[in-house]
C-alpha cells in the first residue's frame, strides 16, 4: 500500500499568488514590470507569474493550476519543480524579448498551460481512458491556444478589469516549456539507465 502524495508544489504556488493578490505591496515589488526590468529587477520576468490583476483573474488561474498541480504530484510524475521554474522564467523572457510594447505582465495562465501540458504528455504514455483523454486535452489547449494567439483574445470570460488584456504568447510558451522539458526527459531517459 503506497502513501497518498501531497501536491507540496501546488499548494506552496497557490499560497504565494494567494499572498502577494492579499499583499498589493508585494505585488506591486514582483509584478513584470518592463521598465524595473530594464533597470535590474529581473527578478520580475520569474515573479510575475504570481501576481494576479484582480480577484476572477486570480481565481481562474488558481482553480486550473490546483487541478493540473494537484494530479500531476498524486500521478508522481517527475521534475514538475523542474517544470514551475523554467516555464516562469521562459514566459518572462520571452515576454520581455518578443512583446516590447508590453509594460506590466501578470497572471499564473502560462505556468497552466505548462502544467496542463506536461500532465497530458505525461498521460498519453498511459494506457486506457486516461490516455485518451489526456490527448483529447492536450489538442484543447493547443487549438485554444492557437487561436488566441490568431484573434488576440482569450475564450475565458471577460475578467472585469477594463485594463486587462489577455496576454496568449505567455500560454504558448508554456506550452512549449512543457513540451520541450517532456523531450529532454525522454531523449535522456534511456541513457541515465546506460550509465548506471
Amino acid at each position: 500500500m503506497t502513501a497518498t502524495r501531497l501536491p507540496v508544489w501546488t499548494l506552496v504556488i497557490a499560497a504565494c499568488a494567494l499572498i502577494i493578490f492579499y499583499f498589493p505591496q508585494l505585488g506591486t515589488l514582483l509584478i513584470y514590470d518592463r521598465a524595473a526590468i530594464s533597470h535590474g529587477e529581473i527578478w520580475r520576468l520569474l515573479s510575475g507569474n504570481l501576481v494576479h490583476f484582480s480577484i476572477a483573474h486570480l481565481l481562474y488561474n488558481l482553480i486550473a493550476w490546483l487541478i493540473a498541480g494537484t494530479i500531476i504530484e498524486i500521478h508522481g510524475y517527475r521534475f514538475f519543480p523542474v517544470l514551475c521554474f523554467s516555464s516562469s522564467l521562459l514566459i518572462g523572457i520571452a515576454l520581455f524579448i518578443l512583446e516590447p510594447e508590453l509594460y506590466l505582465y501578470a497572471g499564473l495562465s502560462g505556468v497552466v498551460s505548462a502544467a496542463v501540458t506536461y500532465l497530458c504528455l505525461q498521460g498519453m504514455s498511459e494506457k486506457g481512458v486516461w490516455r485518451w483523454l489526456c490527448a483529447a486535452t492536450l489538442a484543447g489547449l493547443i487549438a485554444k491556444t492557437v487561436i488566441e494567439m490568431i484573434t488576440g483574445s482569450s475564450f475565458m470570460l471577460q475578467i472585469s478589469e477594463e485594463n486587462f488584456v489577455p496576454v496568449p504568447l505567455s500560454h504558448l510558451v508554456g506550452i512549449v516549456a512543457a513540451l520541450l522539458l517532456y523531450l529532454f526527459l525522454r531523449i535522456t531517459s534511456p541513457l541515465r539507465r546506460f550509465t548506471r
